[in-house]
């Protein structure tokens, strides 16, 4: 139990806090407590940026669709030096494309499937 101590004008109060309990997901190897948006930049009909989102998806990522335009554009190729598509964000961070997004779950978590 944590114990914090609350200083007022003339008196001293003592607050007990009970720590929430950690649930664990045993088919997920990193923490999960603390949830990054993640940000998909894409173009309307394409399939990697639907592949992209659908990845997020499945493994249960809060994630935002931005749709690709003309100032996006111009923004990943200047800021970012980067012309694929989607452009994938984790949190506030450049992550990469579709490729990377794929490498980065094959790295991260193992399947139902697969023996250690």
């Amino acid at each position: 139990m944590a114990t914090a101590n609350v200083k007022t004008a003339s008196t001293t109060v003592k607050t007990t806090t009970t720590p929430k309990p950690v649930q664990k997901n045993e088919t997920r190897l990193r923490d999960t407590d603390n949830p990054v948006v993640w940000t998909v930049i894409g173009l309307v009909n394409c399939e990697w940026t639907k592949k992209a989102v659908d990845m997020l998806t499945e493994h249960k990522e809060q994630i935002k669709v931005i749709n690709m335009n003309a100032e996006w554009q111009r923004r990943l190729i200047v800021e970012f030096g980067t012309r694929r598509s989607p452009a994938i964000f984790k949190g506030a961070s450049y992550f990469g494309s579709y490729d990377a997004l794929e490498s980065y779950y094959k790295c991260n978590f193992f399947s139902d499937k697969e023996v250690l």
